[in-house]
């Protein structure tokens, strides 16, 4: 009976608790949620409660519609993507409470319900709906036609201009009207020009050969697309082990470490190489080519203690002591948690276990973003480092010449939609905005609808020339690997200041945050370790340009060294045939000499 009470009692408890910690009045957006196969079996309950209620609206939403007086409408495009309400911010609390987000799928069967609100002045909503019954609430300020493709114009119709004309340029097709970004073939040309020109322009057969070679090897559904770090690793016999580590701030973040696969037996203590990943990325990019291909195989063959590390929000460090990656909270971090958390808890686990005073540093595109933010703020971990290859430094984005961290940089006309429609979650666009932000482009190029849904590819762009058609279906099943979205913010907000810096809150919260109106400059004078630089010509994240203002205001520069590969872009450092030859290759005779 006591036993009995005293359960009672904590169940009680239990209930109190919740009910005075939970924060109330907060519904996740969508884009917090992430895919099943990462989650545990709570979060996955989770997500089913939530999709159930989300349908639930969804047809409460769509019975109302059913008593409104229908009207025609015409010229629309076939998606829009927007938010109930925007997120409001507690001013007590300090953060943000979300509306689920509605779909607007418009078709040329759609029609049109138009009441008043009567919680507002006359304040005149829509309703709009498809045939297949999908509902859903929208404010006309807030429309906006992204992508406009085959779209059906009505110039009959006098209300078609208030949904803008559809213009086009090198196969492009957007939406232009007084309401929206882009007025002219212009506008077009100086989001998505540079990194057009910076593509190999191939021939329609080379085209068709290339999608063939790539869909026969997707059928063939080769297991490395399947296998994660460690079994890739052990796959091809390589020993690996796998370590958890856990940040100052309560990150849960998963290490890789390879040893020499060949030990030596007169040298007890072999060399440490940490290797990070980029935008997107996780511990598998340094393996998914394989053995005499990748990196982190090359690194282990020649004697190297490898490690590969994971940024939290990636597939392999998504914990947290208290916060679960179901919710928005979890991914509250941009680069300088990365760079001021993350790194420092790897590099000196890394140090402790392979007991060894420093380390090489190889970092590709982000992880030479954490790795300079680091090194500027916390000058001791210069000492740790014996050489730091920057492989495509994302440092600078003054000339980045890809469209997304264009059209998400705050001077650009798209950003206030891109963010609202990101959220402020989880870095997961829908298959439609993939399309607007890059997508079109990359297929008008290549000619390969899949490859072009990858957002890593459209990020960063696609190179023909050095890919194998044949491994990017690996490559595509372990990319992206996840991140937030406050870090695509950071780097788009870098595209607008021209300035390497902290993330900016606006000037209030900055003030609060950093003691300035403005976020703090990371100060490059301050990076005292010796650099290596690799960059290519048209790399759409790093531009020769932005190397060359870092090269000029790091002190310690060793080399910069021009990749001599024409298109050699920022994915084919880690997944180009000729990375080993051009890149890997001299990395590694650089260390020996070093040693």
């Amino acid at each position: 009976m006591k036993a009995a009470c005293a359960l009672i009692c904590l169940a009680l408890a239990q209930g109190i608790s919740g009910s005075i910690f939970k924060q109330q009045g907060r519904i996740v957006d969508d884009l917090d949620i992430q895919p099943l196969e990462y989650i545990d079996q709570q979060q996955r309950q989770q997500w089913n409660q939530r999709q159930l209620t989300l349908q639930n609206q969804q047809n409460r939403d769509w019975s109302q519609s059913q008593e409104l007086r229908e009207q025609p409408v015409v010229g629309v495009a076939q998606y829009q993507h927007a938010y109930r309400n925007m997120p409001t911010q507690d001013s007590q609390e300090q953060r943000f409470v979300y509306r689920r987000p509605i779909y607007w799928h418009n078709h040329h069967h759609q029609k049109t319900h138009r009441h008043s609100n009567s919680g507002s002045s006359q304040e005149s909503k829509e309703i709009r709906y498809n045939v297949n019954q999908e509902a859903t609430l929208q404010d006309e300020s807030q429309m906006w036609n992204p992508v406009l493709q085959n779209t059906v114009m009505n110039q009959d119709t006098p209300n078609v201009q208030a949904f803008g004309d559809a213009i086009i340029w090198s196969g492009i097709q957007m939406a232009a009207g007084p309401n929206a970004p882009v007025q002219n073939e212009k506008d077009i040309e100086k989001i998505f020009g540079d990194a057009r020109n910076a593509m190999t322009h191939i021939k329609e057969t080379d085209k068709t050969k290339f999608h063939e070679v790539f869909e026969i090897a997707r059928q063939e559904n080769n297991e490395d697309a399947l296998l994660n770090a460690t079994q890739l690793a052990q796959k091809y016999q390589y020993p690996i082990e796998e370590h958890t580590i856990t940040t100052d701030d309560g990150y849960i973040l998963t290490v890789f470490r390879m040893p020499p696969k060949k030990l030596v037996r007169d040298v007890q203590k072999r060399p440490v190489v940490f290797l990070m990943h980029g935008v997107l990325g996780s511990a598998d990019d340094w393996l998914l080519m394989g053995p005499g291909k990748s990196l982190a195989y090359m690194l282990s063959d020649a004697g190297y203690d490898v490690w590969l590390g994971n940024a939290r929000g990636n597939k392999y460090s998504r914990r947290h002591v208290s916060k679960s990656p179901a919710v928005w909270d979890f991914w509250q971090f941009s680069n300088d948690e990365i760079a001021l958390h993350d790194l420092p808890a790897m590099i000196d686990y890394a140090l402790e276990i392979s007991q060894q005073e420093k380390l090489y540093y190889i970092g590709h595109s982000q992880g030479t973003t954490a790795f300079f933010a680091l090194t500027a703020t916390r000058p001791e971990y210069n000492n740790k480092i014996i050489m730091m290859y920057a492989l495509s430094p994302m440092v600078y984005m003054s000339n980045v010449r890809s469209p997304l961290f264009r059209m998400i940089a705050p001077t650009s006309q798209f950003q206030q939609r891109l963010k609202t429609q990101f959220g402020y979650g989880a870095f997961t666009p829908s298959k439609e905005l993939i399309h607007t932000i890059g997508g079109v482009l990359c297929e008008s190029e290549i000619g390969c609808k899949k490859v072009c849904s990858n957002l890593n590819f459209v990020m960063a762009g696609v190179n023909v020339d050095g890919m194998d058609a044949n491994m990017l279906p690996i490559v595509m099943r372990h990319l992206p690997a996840g991140t937030s979205t406050k870090v695509i913010r950071q780097y788009g907000q870098g595209v607008a200041s021209q300035e390497f810096r902290r993330f900016d809150y606006g000037a209030e919260m900055n003030q609060q945050a950093y003691g300035t109106l403005e976020p703090p400059k990371y100060d490059m004078t301050m990076v005292q370790a010796p650099v290596t630089l690799y960059y290519s010509t048209e790399d759409w994240l790093a531009h020769p340009q932005d190397v060359m203002r870092l090269q000029k205001e790091l002190p310690n520069v060793t080399e910069a060294y021009k990749v001599p590969v024409d298109h050699f872009s920022n994915m084919d450092f880690q997944f180009s045939t000729k990375a080993p030859e051009v890149v890997y290759t001299r990395i590694i005779e650089s260390m020996k000499n070093i040693h």
